[in-house]
């Protein structure tokens, strides 16, 4: 278990320079051996899966990250409840799935979501609500709404 955090620091950077079959495969390896050590339910495996789907996203299949997401949000929302800051990054994860993906009412949705979470948490003002609002202004440019 003690060398599940490397291969995952070893994947974050693998992706963040481009080498996402490598990221992934870090990524996986990683994962296994924390399912069976804490089991699938774990937070230290929502952890690691947000990383996986980083990668999937990078790679384009929006699919395997939309999956990989969903499940992480459910391992983080019996955690720490509904309205805690990471639920709200797994959500707009899930977001950008879903926008790349065209579904922008899904996207919306999630976007909304993180919104309120975030102005509880941060307030109004701060940069990670500024960046959700860059987000939910380009599923309104997506979708020809440029009055919003």
């Amino acid at each position: 278990i003690q060398v599940a955090p490397t291969l995952v620091n070893l994947g974050i950077v693998h992706c963040n320079q481009g080498y996402y079959v490598k990221a992934r495969d870090f990524c996986e390896r990683a994962l296994q051996i924390q399912q069976k050590y804490f089991g699938p339910d774990h937070i230290e495996v929502a952890t690691t899966m947000i990383n996986l789907g980083v990668v999937h996203c990078n790679q384009g299949d929006y699919e395997k990250a939309r999956n990989v997401y969903e499940r992480t949000l459910q391992i983080q929302q019996k955690y720490f409840g509904p309205d805690h800051i990471e639920v709200a990054t797994t959500m707009i994860n899930l977001g950008v799935v879903h926008c790349n993906q065209g579904d922008y009412e899904k996207a919306r949705n999630f976007y909304e979501r993180t919104l309120q979470i975030q102005q509880k948490y941060f307030g109004p003002d701060h940069i990670e609500v500024a960046t959700t609002l860059v987000n939910f202004g380009n599923v309104h440019l997506n979708q020809g709404d440029y009055v919003k």
